[in-house]
């Protein structure tokens, strides 16, 4: 009998696939526990429907992911740090202070979509890796420059 999956359900399927399962297993357990419906082409129209309009959300999400990658490869977010004798750098710029300098430049992005592997203790230019999207990574150019006031 052929079913199409409400929820995932262990070593069967997940939501929304369409599998062939035994018929005692379809009316006695996956039917009253509302983990499965049965596979009619009304339902199976609705899901293909559904499908569709998922892969055209997350395409709308990539293509939105790279214009903002695009934007941020154009610029360079400037930071300055406090130095004291020799231009030594007082700390480290943190993943944290570059969101809040993208944020300050009109880009919201989370300080955790920033792969900074380690942080920057030296002035001059540095370029950070921005996790956009799964498949969309941007590369910002940081220069970090003295704060002598």
């Amino acid at each position: 009998m052929k079913v199409v999956f409400l929820q995932d359900v262990a070593n069967q399927g997940k939501k929304g696939e369409v599998k062939n399962v035994s018929e005692g297993y379809a009316r006695n357990y996956l039917f009253p526990r509302k983990l499965a419906t049965p596979a009619t082409q009304e339902i199976l129209k609705e899901l293909e429907q559904h499908k569709a309009s998922e892969a055209k959300k997350e395409q709308h999400i990539l293509d939105s992911a790279k214009a903002l990658a695009e934007k941020i490869e154009k610029i360079t977010l400037t930071l300055p740090v406090k130095v004291g004798d020799g231009d030594r750098v007082f700390g480290a710029i943190t993943s944290k202070q570059i969101a809040e300098g993208l944020q300050a430049a009109g880009f919201s992005i989370d300080k955790k979509k920033i792969q900074l592997h380690e942080a920057i203790k030296m002035l001059g230019v540095t370029s950070v890796s921005i996790k956009l999207h799964h498949e969309v990574t941007a590369n910002l150019k940081v220069q970090v420059v003295a704060d002598h006031s």
